[in-house]
């Protein structure tokens, strides 16, 4: 079978472009060395399940009895002994891989709450003096008392180890231990004692490197003679800073379905219009992402990125929970959305019904040639919102409503464009601005959004700095006239007062500012 770009389930080398599993758990060999219990972690679709796999059949071909189970099947399951006989299934089909006398014992009928403990002993103490190595996958998925007493049972055989009871356990998940054992205790506080102390150490896996990208390319490159452009590669890159998930679909749809003669090489408009088709797709990975954005944990942390103010505590759980999700990068500084991919996505998901209820004019932003007529656009638009600014607020999910003024202009956006250009957004928390750019017809038209907040500033100071904004902005895309939209959110202030414009030259650019 040829090898392919895989985006459902665990690679296989075999049928898979993949980067060498084991190098993406830097570390993963003391730990196991050292008999310790660890966390694995990371986004979903980032290659956790192939990178346990991998490590377990590694172990194996060391000599050691290592497996790999999920517990998927007990998502939900609040009954511990439905629970524990999940477990020991799961336990007993993982261990179909290794020699008869090593595979997992048949349950021993011990009491409810000991049953997962029992037979680890009796499996350890089978296989001794060789170590039984036990992965968990999915562990993430068990809640409340459940979890709880799984973590009890897998602490109380831990000083029995080696002989009596698996010498390493790995938790397998999208998340922290911390975060589910905190769900489980109904958001109380962890106290470090209880009940998996015996952790030694959470690790998660990180996105690929430019390099990596590079890499992975290559291979369909070295199987098939097509050429991924070095363009490509970059924008591949810049558009999913790595994440595995994307990095793949990506070129998936490039060779499948935009460039699939082998003779020709992929270039980046290819992986521009890809962007666009996995967006427009709405697959299991991104529906689950857009699905994620109606937790109010996660809406306290996107809320204030997507309007660019507000301070986020970056020690706070929310905030930790969001970067185990995937939705925001872990190391950015104002905090910021994880890729432009994502990004995307979200914007488009919150103003879904703002933009499904829009009745726009006929084109009258379009010109002859196919570009944008931003000051015609910018017009019709603050009619729009002046006649449907209650609808727009109405219509933006609950968490979100202090960012409703940015959706609405994003939603109207993705409506002029649909089928005929592309919205560049730019937003991160604390940095006071939306910044937007519109490719259209060859042209680009660049866009600021900024917001007087009641009781917190004034027009003059938003102005002041918005005109600076957008200066940098501009002078960073190379641009020499921009627009600089300010939505007067304080109360009391009528149409008439809000509904103003003005044009500045600065620097030798041309700034349009016009109150909403």
């Amino acid at each position: 079978m040829k090898r392919f770009f895989n985006t459902t389930g665990p690679c296989d080398a075999r049928r898979h472009y993949m980067l060498p599993a084991l190098a993406r758990l830097p570390g993963v060999e003391l730990l196991i060395e050292r008999q310790q219990y660890f966390v694995l972690h990371a986004a979903r679709q980032t290659g956790k399940t192939t990178a346990i796999g991998a490590l377990a059949a590694e172990l194996r071909a060391q000599g050691m009895v290592a497996v790999h189970a999920t517990l998927e099947e007990s998502q939900g399951i609040e009954d511990l002994a439905m629970a524990e006989a999940i477990w020991l299934r799961a336990l007993r089909a993982a261990s179909v891989v290794l020699p008869a006398g090593q595979k997992a014992p048949a349950p021993t009928g011990a009491p409810t709450g000991t049953q997962l403990n029992d037979l680890l002993m009796t499996w350890a103490a089978q296989v001794a003096p060789t170590p039984l190595l036990v992965f968990l996958d999915e562990a993430d998925v068990v809640r409340g008392p459940v979890l709880v007493s799984l973590l009890r049972q897998l602490r109380a055989g831990f000083p029995s180890r080696p002989d009596h009871f698996p010498a390493s356990v790995a938790l397998v998940g999208m998340r922290d231990l911390r975060d589910y054992l905190a769900e489980a205790k109904g958001g109380v506080p962890v106290n470090p004692g209880s009940p998996f102390n015996i952790k030694a150490e959470s690790i998660t896996l990180q996105n690929f490197t430019h390099a990596e990208v590079a890499a992975l390319y290559a291979q369909h490159t070295a199987d098939t003679g097509q050429a991924f452009s070095p363009e490509a590669v970059a924008e591949a890159d810049r558009l999913t800073r790595g994440q595995p998930f994307l990095v793949n679909a990506l070129a998936k749809i490039c060779i499948d379905k935009l460039v699939p003669d082998r003779s020709c090489t992929v270039e980046a408009g290819h992986i521009a219009g890809a962007r666009e088709q996995l967006i427009l797709s709405r697959t299991t990975h991104l529906d689950s992402l857009a699905q994620r954005l109606r937790e109010p944990r996660v809406a306290r942390v996107i809320a204030p990125i997507i309007e660019g103010t507000g301070a986020i505590e970056a020690s706070s759980d929310d905030f930790t929970y969001c970067i185990d999700l995937g939705l925001v990068a872990p190391h950015a500084r104002p905090p910021e959305i994880a890729n432009p991919i994502y990004r995307e996505i979200i914007a488009r998901e919150l103003s879904l019904v703002v933009q499904d209820n829009l009745r726009l004019p006929e084109r009258p932003w379009k010109r002859a040639d196919g570009s944008l007529d931003t000051a015609v656009l910018v017009e019709n638009f603050l009619q729009w919102w002046r006649e449907n600014s209650e609808f727009g607020e109405q219509n933006t999910p609950e968490y979100y409503r202090e960012a409703f003024v940015h959706l609405c202009f994003m939603a109207y956006l993705q409506r002029v464009v649909n089928g005929g250009g592309q919205v560049h957004r730019e937003y991160a928390a604390g940095t006071g601005r939306v910044d937007l750019c519109v490719e259209m017809g060859g042209r680009r038209a660049v866009v600021e959004l900024k917001r007087v907040r009641a009781a917190v500033d004034t027009l003059e100071r938003v102005l002041s700095g918005g005109v600076e904004q957008l200066s940098g902005y501009l002078d960073r895309l190379g641009e020499r006239e921009g627009w600089l939209l300010v939505f007067d959110q304080r109360p009391g202030r009528t149409w008439d007062e809000r509904l103003w414009s003005e044009d500045r030259q600065v620097g030798g650019r041309v700034l349009h500012l016009r109150g909403a």
